[in-house]
């Protein structure tokens, strides 16, 4: 099932203006429901412009994007944080926790924006701390726990909404090696549960345990791969190879 459709986008910085910046040309793709992707591209390529677009923090100059069936194009302010908060989770790769609340009140946030009772919040949080491995920390502060367990927060206060989709923002930059495979076998758990992730990242090892992995250049998608029946290090093979084919533009390494 399409979850996502992304037709011909452009975002342009500083339009018609000396410095104008076009960050995306021309993007296009489609997202499936239970899809897990990765994006990787060159500093500067466009990979955060994408997301945030998705997550509508941005708005593209031009184009359309339809997630599940709402034309995130045409909403208007005050209905796009509403959007956000109901339809999409976030995982930031600096956590951005609040050590005023503790890990508990970090989670139920959204939540509350919401307006969601009390009950249901706690209804919901039970099974997600114990698939988490949380259930010790909500009543502590971030400030109390580990880099590793704060992105275990962060994945919590995503997944809390029931989110049609999750944008992971390089989620394994601020984690050690073992708190990031820690993360990422999390990430794969969630997605066989059913959740759809779309995560930036730079790193080929992160990518490797995703579905697929789009790469963009230049503001345009310039090649895909899928992991199919690949082993993860077969996987993480091609990968690095079309990174590096990629960033030293011999093309005739891809296929």
């Amino acid at each position: 099932m399409n979850l996502l459709k992304i037709n011909h986008l452009q975002k342009v910085f500083n339009e018609n203006q000396p410095n104008q910046v076009e960050a995306l040309k021309d993007i296009s793709l489609n997202v499936e429901k239970g899809d897990f992707i990765a994006i990787m591209g060159e500093s500067g390529a466009g990979k955060s412009t994408l997301l945030n677009i998705i997550a509508t923090l941005e708005k593209a100059t031009s184009g359309q994007i339809v997630l599940n069936g709402t034309d995130l194009m045409t909403l208007k302010e005050k209905k796009r944080a509403q959007f956000r908060r109901e339809h999409l989770g976030f995982i930031f790769q600096q956590f951005n926790l609040l050590d005023t609340l503790t890990n508990k009140d970090n989670i139920f946030l959204p939540l509350v924006l919401s307006k969601v009772k009390y009950s249901e919040m706690e209804k919901r949080i039970t099974p997600i701390a114990q698939q988490l491995g949380i259930t010790k920390l909500l009543d502590r502060y971030p400030y109390e726990i580990s880099g590793g367990q704060k992105q275990r927060i962060a994945v919590a206060r995503a997944l809390i909404t029931n989110p049609e989709l999750i944008l992971a923002d390089e989620p394994t930059g601020a984690l050690d090696s073992s708190n990031s495979e820690r993360l990422l076998r999390l990430f794969q758990t969630i997605n066989q549960n059913g959740q759809t992730i779309m995560m930036v990242t730079h790193s080929a090892l992160a990518a490797s345990y995703s579905k697929k992995v789009i790469f963009i250049k230049d503001g345009i998608v310039f090649h895909e791969l899928n992991h199919g029946q690949n082993s993860e290090n077969q996987f993480l093979s091609q990968i690095s190879q079309a990174a590096l084919a990629i960033q030293e533009g011999d093309y005739n390494d891809l296929h």
